[in-house]
């Protein structure tokens, strides 16, 4: 890693923990304890809690009271519970950012996490399914990589195939997406794709800016954090396709991309069938970096409209602010204050809606 790369890591890790600029519901990295809920379709409740054993009270056997570890539960319909600790967690590091996600025709459990290792951190994913879990690490780049920011979207995608014989089959996959922001060798936006059709022990990541033919140097530029560490995704539609968009620092770009999957996946053993889950990167904009975003903020996130123009939002203590691309220029920074008659849920769901529009 290069002096740059590590000054501009250094930098960017003491503006996020000075103001906040981490989202809202990322618990700090020394937080004891973490917990995330999810209700699945059929009515199970899936509880995730992530600290020592004694925070999640569960010291003893061959668990020591300072032992970190990632704990699951599942209680359904009929009030059978099953719980356990995720493959793979027990260990001295620290734990955070749990995200969950649920796929309902795969059956699916996703629980994504960042994990601190002694230079670094990570992304780890556990997937469980058919009462067995699968648990990996979505790789890092070289150097003393560390993840902000990451965001899962769930997908699907209708597709035909054939079978050994060559009859034609048409069907449907699940595919699992994550997108962060990670700080290594260099800056950038990071992708990886996960088909929970298929076995997941063997994730590909993909650099954002090498999909559109970028690289190089990624100066920060004296850009606010918040103009570029974080990258977003949504769907594009009902067909499949997803949006991304993300900042190319050694362009000083703001892009938007949609992302395809082929639908024809041919015969198993193909040629097709072998490119099945590569990616088909376009570019559906690319607008300059916004810069006129507060410091102090949270929760930053950017929704497409139906041009393909960005509006990126973010929330302070008293407000939900907001500025949009209009195809020329960045508008200048706009808030709606939070009171007793505007709640930060319908602020966000007016701007969502604004910028959707647009």
């Amino acid at each position: 890693m290069t002096k740059r790369s590590l000054a501009r890591l250094a930098c960017a890790a003491l503006l996020l923990a000075f103001c906040g600029a981490l989202r809202a519901d990322e618990a700090n990295v020394s937080s004891p304890y973490e917990e995330k809920s999810l209700l699945a379709s059929d009515g199970t409740l899936y509880v995730v809690r992530s600290g020592s054993a004694t925070d999640l009270g569960i010291v003893g056997g061959n668990l020591a009271p300072t032992d970190k570890v990632i704990e699951w539960s599942a209680r359904d319909q009929g009030g059978k519970v099953s719980q356990g600790l995720i493959p793979g967690s027990l260990n001295s590091d620290i734990k955070h950012n749990l995200d969950l996600a649920y796929d309902e025709p795969t059956g699916s459990l996703v629980v994504l996490w960042n994990e601190e290792l002694t230079v670094l951190n990570v992304l780890r994913l556990g997937i469980l399914k058919n009462g067995f879990w699968t648990v990996g690490n979505l790789l890092p780049n070289l150097g003393m990589a560390h993840a902000y920011n990451p965001q899962m979207l769930l997908s699907h995608q209708s597709v035909k195939f054939q079978d050994a014989s060559g009859n034609p089959i048409n069907g449907m996959r699940t595919l699992l997406s994550v997108i962060w922001w990670e700080e290594a060798e260099f800056a950038q936006a990071r992708y990886a794709p996960i088909f929970l059709d298929e076995p997941t022990s063997d994730v590909q990541v993909y650099d954002l800016p090498a999909t559109i033919g970028n690289s190089g140097p990624t100066p920060s530029g004296g850009h606010p954090v918040g103009s570029y560490m974080y990258p977003s995704l949504q769907l594009d539609g009902i067909g499949g396709s997803l949006l991304a968009s993300f900042t190319d620092l050694s362009v000083n770009k703001q892009y938007v991309v949609r992302i395809t999957y082929p639908a024809d996946l041919g015969k198993p053993d193909s040629v097709t069938w072998q490119r099945r889950r590569i990616p088909v990167v376009g570019v559906a904009s690319d607008n300059p970096i916004d810069n006129d975003i507060p410091v102090v903020i949270s929760g930053v996130r950017t929704i497409i409209g139906a041009s393909y123009h960005p509006t990126l939002v973010w929330t302070t203590d008293t407000a939900v602010g907001f500025t949009r691309f209009d195809g020329q220029a960045w508008s200048s920074a706009r808030t709606i204050p939070l009171n007793d008659s505007m709640s930060l849920e319908r602020a966000l769901r007016l701007v969502q809606e604004m910028a959707t529009r647009n």
